[in-house]
């Protein structure tokens, strides 16, 4: 059946005209709810829902949560970039967008209320958020919920996150399959993602059968400031003989990058040629943010708004489509800071009664 029939008859079954019913299926907003709702049934029940093309077509309004922080002039870069990729998905259509701060734990759940029963809002997109009870709730409202970087193990909601098990396999198998073995792990655990990450760390020194031991190998701040990372880092590196330092390091973002660099600056330690550098972080902060780009994987940034909102899409278009968990793979990006392990053999001598190795190290540079 042609486009025209189709319109004809949902126009003839649902008693509206067929121009109502073209501007409903191409996604115009002015449309009373209830014509809406009649022509999207029908059009659903005569199949013609899925043979459409992704579009504004079902989404009218989307409430979109995130912490405070990431609409803050110097806040959260990463979860700015996600609300940037729900815009650009919605773009071409006339969606209402309200973006709200929502905070990670303990969140204001009037607030929360409050915005997604809003009348133009059909859908909601939760970021980053680890509150059980605003899950909880977010089931309740009869309204598609997609959660964005974060975990429902209620398994209730659709979710998009980065594949943060995979991404931390891949960085330190990349480093493995280049020969290192005395590897420095740094990161921060404020959240059940950053978990996953260092389970994948964990996974890729199994796969390799190389023994993982947090003191040697994992350095654990607060959070991932350059400052923070740079007082662990030399702090780690003053209690450690210089003949057991790390062949590469792997911190868990380019800010700690930042705080790694200055302390190998510090020490004197070349990058690549005497210890390798590998982070992750989303493809503009690896191509921007450093003096000297470093190798790292991208975390798909921009790309988890765009998913979020075709979820919601296929949400609102298959009702009792099964719940799913989408992981977006990261991908890797070769700056040269990470050497083949031979090139740091020279490395293995340094230490001496005089305290002064290869590189000519003093004590006071340690």
């Amino acid at each position: 059946m042609s486009g025209k029939l189709k319109m004809d008859k949902i126009a003839g079954l649902t008693g509206y005209s067929v121009s109502t019913v073209s501007r409903v299926l191409s996604g115009k907003a002015y449309t009373s709810d209830r014509a809406r709702e009649a022509i999207i049934q029908c059009a659903r029940e005569l199949g013609v829902l899925d043979e459409l093309t992704f579009g504004r077509l079902l989404i009218k309004g989307i409430a979109v949560f995130a912490p405070a922080r990431t609409f803050n002039g110097r806040g959260d870069i990463f979860y700015r970039e996600v609300t940037k990729g729900i815009a650009d998905a919605v773009a071409p259509w006339n969606v209402y967008l309200s973006f709200c701060g929502l905070e990670e734990q303990h969140a204001d759940i009037g607030f929360f209320l409050d915005k997604v029963r809003h009348n133009d809002i059909n859908a909601i997109i939760i970021i980053g958020n680890d509150d059980p009870t605003i899950r909880k709730l977010a089931v309740t409202l009869n309204k598609p919920c997609v959660l964005i970087n974060t975990h429902d193990r209620e398994m209730e909601l659709d979710a998009v996150s980065p594949d943060h098990r995979a991404i931390g396999f891949n960085a330190l198998n990349y480093l493995f399959e280049r020969g290192h073995r005395r590897i420095i792990t740094i990161t921060c655990l404020r959240r059940e993602t950053l978990y996953d990450r260092l389970d994948g760390v964990k996974e890729a020194y199994r796969f390799h059968h190389v023994p993982f031991n947090p003191q040697n190998a994992l350095i654990v701040t607060e959070g991932f400031t350059t400052d923070e990372t740079e007082q662990a880092l030399r702090a780690w590196l003053d209690a450690c003989p210089p003949g057991a330092w790390p062949e590469a390091i792997f911190p868990g973002s380019v800010g700690m990058t930042a705080g790694v660099m200055r302390v190998l600056a510090q020490r004197n330690l070349q990058i690549p040629h005497q210890i390798s550098l590998m982070t992750t972080d989303f493809a503009w902060n690896l191509e921007n943010l450093l003096d000297t780009r470093v190798n790292g994987i991208a975390v798909p940034c921009r790309e988890l708004g765009v998913e979020a909102v075709h979820i919601l899409q296929n949400r609102l278009n298959r009702p009792g489509a099964p719940v799913y968990n989408l992981l977006l793979q990261g991908r890797m990006q070769d700056y040269g800071t990470v050497a083949q392990a031979t090139r740091h053999a020279a490395r293995a001598e340094i230490g001496g009664d005089n305290g002064v190795g290869e590189l000519g190290l003093e004590d006071d540079q340690r």
